[in-house]
C-alpha cells in the first residue's frame, strides 16, 4: 500500500458555531466532528481535551467532556461519521469578542490509528508544543449565530515514514452556511476500465473551472512548489453504491476529477501526473451554499 495507502484518504471537520448577545455577554461554541472514507485504517481515533479560543478582550478556554459518562476529553473514532454525519464534540458558552484564532487540544497518549495489523500511535511535534492552531479571525455579533467548518484533510495531514504515523494537520476553515457538498456515482464500467488493480477510485476536488490536475504533495521539509496544484479535498469511491460525497465545500466554482490510482499518491512525494498516476475524467461544477450538487461519471 502506499503511505497509509500508505497515507489516508479522507477528510475530517469540526463545525463551529458561535453566537452572542451585542458586544458583551457569552454566546455558545458547538463543535462537530465529521470525516470521509478512509482507506484500509479500520479506525482514526482522536482524543480531544479542551478548545482554547484567543479574542481581543478574552482568552478562554473550553474544556471536552464524555457526553456518556462525564469524564474529562472525549476520544472520537473519525471514521464513524461520514458523508457529511457529524457528531458534536461540545456545546458551552463564551464571551462575546472578535477572535483571531483557535486551538484544539488533543491528548496523543489517546490517540491512534488501527489498521489490520494493530494499533498504531500518531506522531505530532506541533500538537505536543502548541495544539491544533487555528489562525482564522471571526467575530461574535449580537443574535446572530456564526458557523464555521474544520475540515482536516488527514490524507494531506498524515504520512508514514516506514517507522511512526506522523500527523501535520491540513485544515480549512469554512463558513458553514455558505456551503455546500458535491455528490456523483460512478458508472461500474468505467472502474472496470479502469481499476485493473482493484485498488479503488477517488475523487480530486480543486479550486475553479478547468483547474490543472494535480496529486496531494505535502512534503515532509520544506514548502508546497508554487506551481503544484493541491486537490481542496479528496474522498474515495464507495466500493459496494460506486458513489461519492464531498461535503462542506466553500460556495465556488470546481473541477471534479476522478482517478482509479489513488494508492500511487503518495503525500510526502510529488507524482507525475499521467505517468505515475492518471485521472480518468474531470468535470467542471458550482457549489452553491446549502444544496448538494451532483456529478456523475459515466
Amino acid at each position: 500500500m502506499s503511505r497509509l495507502m500508505k497515507s489516508l484518504c479522507c477528510l475530517a471537520g469540526l463545525a463551529l458555531l458561535t453566537g452572542c448577545n451585542g458586544g458583551a455577554g457569552s454566546g455558545r461554541l458547538e463543535l462537530q466532528v465529521t470525516d470521509a472514507k478512509v482507506d484500509e485504517a479500520l479506525a482514526v481515533v482522536v482524543h480531544y481535551t479542551a478548545v482554547q479560543v484567543h479574542g481581543d478582550n478574552y482568552d478562554t478556554t473550553v474544556d471536552v467532556y464524555d457526553p456518556l459518562t462525564g469524564d474529562p476529553g472525549r476520544s472520537i473514532n473519525l471514521l464513524d461519521y461520514t458523508n457529511g454525519i457529524s457528531t458534536v464534540l461540545f456545546d458551552e458558552e463564551l464571551p462575546a469578542d472578535h477572535y483571531s484564532w483557535m486551538r484544539l487540544t488533543v491528548d496523543l497518549d489517546q490517540s491512534y490509528i488501527e489498521l489490520a495489523d494493530g494499533r498504531h500511535p500518531l506522531v505530532c511535534t506541533s500538537c505536543t508544543n502548541n495544539g491544533l492552531k487555528l489562525n482564522r479571525e471571526f467575530s461574535i455579533s449580537a443574535d446572530q449565530t456564526t458557523a464555521f467548518t474544520l475540515d482536516f484533510d488527514l490524507r494531506s495531514s498524515i504520512t508514514f515514514d516506514n517507522i511512526n504515523y506522523h500527523i501535520r494537520p491540513t485544515v480549512r476553515v469554512v463558513a458553514t452556511h455558505a456551503s455546500g457538498a458535491i455528490t456523483g456515482a460512478v458508472d461500474p464500467t468505467v472502474i472496470a476500465n479502469n481499476d485493473a488493480d482493484g485498488n479503488g477510485c477517488a475523487v480530486y476536488v480543486f479550486d475553479g473551472l478547468g483547474a490543472s490536475v494535480d496529486d496531494i504533495y505535502m512534503p515532509m521539509t520544506g514548502a508546497i512548489p508554487v506551481d503544484h496544484n493541491n486537490p481542496v479535498i479528496t474522498t474515495l469511491v464507495d466500493d459496494v453504491t460506486q458513489s461519492y460525497t464531498t461535503a462542506f465545500l466553500p460556495a465556488g466554482d470546481y473541477s471534479v476529477a476522478l482517478t482509479c490510482d489513488p494508492e500511487k499518491d503518495i503525500t510526502d512525494t510529488d507524482e507525475e501526473v499521467g505517468v505515475a498516476m492518471e485521472f480518468v475524467d474531470t468535470q467542471d461544477t458550482t457549489v452553491i451554499p446549502g444544496t448538494t450538487t451532483t456529478v456523475d461519471f459515466n
